[in-house]
């Protein structure tokens, strides 16, 4: 946990939205004023620019409970190669929970079971791996 919070990527994302949410709560107050001042499209900026704040810190959150370590490329490529040393030493690494049957499976099921093991298989879907 003190990883995911105090780490050097941590602290620049925090630095980020701490820096973001009140430009955009200062944008939206200038445009508040402008919408007062008359001028009409103000009022749509207005409500717009705290969405952006809201946006920025589910963005963070986002991020830094992202587990870089398992996410993207690199993340993918430890997961290869542990299973690669696995292999090379004769153990497999089988799926937690696989307790399968394939005999007692229907066809659609074993269809079912076997996209599930395949999505499974090649990770979690984060923003680096689409």
């Amino acid at each position: 946990m003190r990883q995911r919070w105090l780490s050097k990527r941590a602290f620049g994302l925090h630095l980020a939205v701490v820096v973001w949410v009140p430009a955009c709560l200062l944008a939206g107050w200038w445009q508040v004023n402008r919408a007062f001042d008359g001028n009409g499209l103000s009022y749509l900026y207005s409500v717009e620019w705290p969405i952006f704040a809201l946006l920025g810190i589910w963005g963070w959150w986002v991020f830094i409970h992202t587990d870089s370590d398992h996410a993207g490329a690199a993340g993918q490529r430890q997961l290869k190669a542990a299973a690669a040393e696995h292999e090379s030493e004769g153990t497999e690494i089988a799926p937690t929970g696989s307790m399968r049957q394939p005999q007692d499976e229907d066809e659609e099921l074993a269809d079912y079971n076997d996209r599930l093991a395949a999505l499974a298989e090649r990770g979690p879907k984060t923003w680096r791996n689409t």
